[in-house]
């Protein structure tokens, strides 16, 4: 008893910090809206509404399709990375994290850039302009982030799987297909399950997507609410919808975070032996193609976005647009230059993702001392995720705001925003690796006289310095990235590249709009290149 109320302090900083700048505030903003809606009557009104059951039923439908075609196209692609050994294959893996490092409004130029007015493959292919606008823009764009986290997820299902067993199941006679159905096909599809639940709720949740690829038609109760708010000045309306929105989406976030927790205890004792890939092994060959028809899909949308961020526009030469990007025109548009916004993202993203790993480290010591804390934490740190950015923003600005101290306290509400947003992603990643630990390490370090702290952080968190640094690397990308809270909270001194992109593309200025996304595409890959140079290994 002793020592698990002496622990209870490791989980205290991570969990005032999401009750103090996330669940507090949105509370009290749930319960205003509740109070000035008058009664459940109304508040059964504000639900139905036409307008409002249009956005849930769109973001069902959008989730639910993306999760399904996610899936099917990246299982295979997974069961490919997991089960066979093929040149380049450590380097592809890592490069699949890419995609969900991009701000999606990168991804979403992508898709108009492909198939929308004058887009690349619309001289040669007019059948292709399907998937420019409406919902299949939309899908498209969600699968571009979704199917790497499949195809991560899968493999890691695979790996997973019991050698052992599969050794027994040859020994005794048994075809791969009877080893796949009794050995390695249940991990593998927990894998997909995690990756599909996770790519529902980030695409029923979307906002930046039917913004901008369809309109008001298309709005999820995200943008809805943003509507309601911003648009039409009804913020009990918004407040009822978003209270809505966190009770129809709690089922699926807990049963994701169910399957994750079954995923890292599936039994796999030592790493698998991969068979080369065989030009007469129809199977993998099949399963290699299907993964390159993914890998080029996805890189064809990043590569547009480069190509037209590249082209010559306005009369200019190469990369004119990027001359405009930095000019003093789009300064006058925007009110702040591009050196400006550069700095601001970078300074906003280094500072929560130093946010998070720091509260991240502690909540590991408390999993790695009691594992049954991981389902709880988890579920508390993944609700700020589904309380909507857009709520979370106009939460933290109502109630923290004027406590702080007014407008020029914003840059510290954007920091808290995208820490509050990437701390679930930092957890798991320091998470995981704690959980593949032998103990018997820490508690050598505790017979020699160690405190339990002590020997956390002597012990097992120098074993675990690939997942802290992804555990960075993750939060310094949803830093860099977001744009939803973010849009809602900064002035024109804060503007960060994922808003002026926004602006930009709002304005009809799609030349330097490309610019800002080929700029975030850059740094983003930069990114990615300094943790590959620097031997470590980048997964989810």
């Amino acid at each position: 008893m002793r020592r698990i109320s002496g622990d209870a302090w490791s989980t205290g900083p991570v969990v005032a910090f999401v009750l103090a700048f996330a669940l507090v505030p949105v509370a009290i903003l749930f319960a205003t809206a509740v109070r000035e809606a008058g009664g459940w009557n109304a508040i059964g009104s504000i639900l139905s509404s036409p307008l409002n059951a249009a956005s849930i039923n769109n973001s069902l439908v959008q989730g639910a399709l993306s999760a399904v075609l996610a899936v099917a196209l990246g299982y295979p692609a997974g069961i490919f990375f997991g089960r066979y050994s093929w040149p380049g294959r450590t380097v592809l893996r890592s490069l699949l994290i890419v995609p969900f490092l991009l701000p999606s409004l990168v991804v979403v130029l992508g898709i108009l850039d492909l198939f929308g007015p004058g887009g690349l493959l619309l001289s040669s292919t007019p059948g292709l302009s399907f998937f420019g606008t409406g919902l299949p823009a939309i899908v498209a764009a969600n699968l571009v982030f979704n199917i790497p986290i499949v195809i991560l997820f899968t493999a890691t299902g695979c790996e997973s799987a019991s050698v052992e067993l599969e050794e027994t199941v040859a020994t005794l006679g048994g075809t791969p297909a009877r080893a796949y159905r009794e050995v390695w096909a249940g991990p593998t599809w927990v894998g997909a399950a995690v990756g599909g639940l996770l790519t529902f709720l980030f695409s029923a949740l979307s906002f930046a997507p039917p913004l901008v690829l369809c309109g008001p038609r298309c709005y999820t109760v995200e943008a809805r609410i943003w509507s309601l708010d911003q648009v039409f000045l009804d913020p009990t309306s918004a407040g009822v919808l978003a209270l809505g929105l966190v009770l129809l989406f709690l089922l699926p976030t807990i049963a994701y975070l169910w399957l994750l927790s079954r995923l890292r205890t599936i039994p796999g004792r030592r790493p698998p032996a991969r068979p080369r890939v065989s030009a007469r092994d129809p199977v993998a060959v099949g399963l290699a193609a299907e993964t390159a028809a993914v890998a080029l899909g996805v890189g064809a949308v990043l590569a547009s976005v480069i190509y037209r961020a590249l082209q010559p526009t306005g009369g200019g030469g190469a990369g004119g647009a990027y001359g405009a990007l930095f000019s003093s025109a789009t300064t006058a548009r925007l009110g702040i230059s591009a050196f400006g916004m550069i700095g601001n993202s970078l300074f906003f993203a280094t500072v929560a993702a130093m946010i998070a790993v720091l509260l991240g480290i502690p909540a590991g010591y408390a999993i790695a001392r009691r594992p049954s804390r991981a389902g709880g934490l988890g579920l508390l740190l993944f609700l700020p995720l589904l309380l909507s950015p857009v709520v979370l923003a106009f939460s933290l600005a109502n109630f923290w705001r004027p406590l702080l101290g007014g407008e020029s306290t914003i840059w510290f509400l954007v920091i808290v925003s995208q820490s509050i947003l990437a701390i679930p992603f930092a957890l798991q990643s320091i998470e995981i690796p704690l959980a593949g630990l032998s103990p018997s390490v820490r508690e050598a370090a505790e017979t020699l006289g160690a405190t339990p702290w002590g020997a956390f952080l002597d012990a097992d968190l120098p074993r675990v310095r690939e997942g802290l640094t992804t555990a960075g690397l993750f939060a310094f990308a949803i830093g860099l990235g977001e744009f939803t809270a973010t849009y809602f909270l900064v002035t024109p001194q804060y503007t960060t590249l994922p808003v002026a992109l926004y602006r930009l593309a709002d304005a009809r200025q799609f030349a330097v709009a490309d610019a800002d996304a080929g700029l975030l595409l850059l740094l983003s890959l930069a990114v990615f290149l300094a943790l590959v140079l620097g031997g470590r290994r980048v997964d989810l």
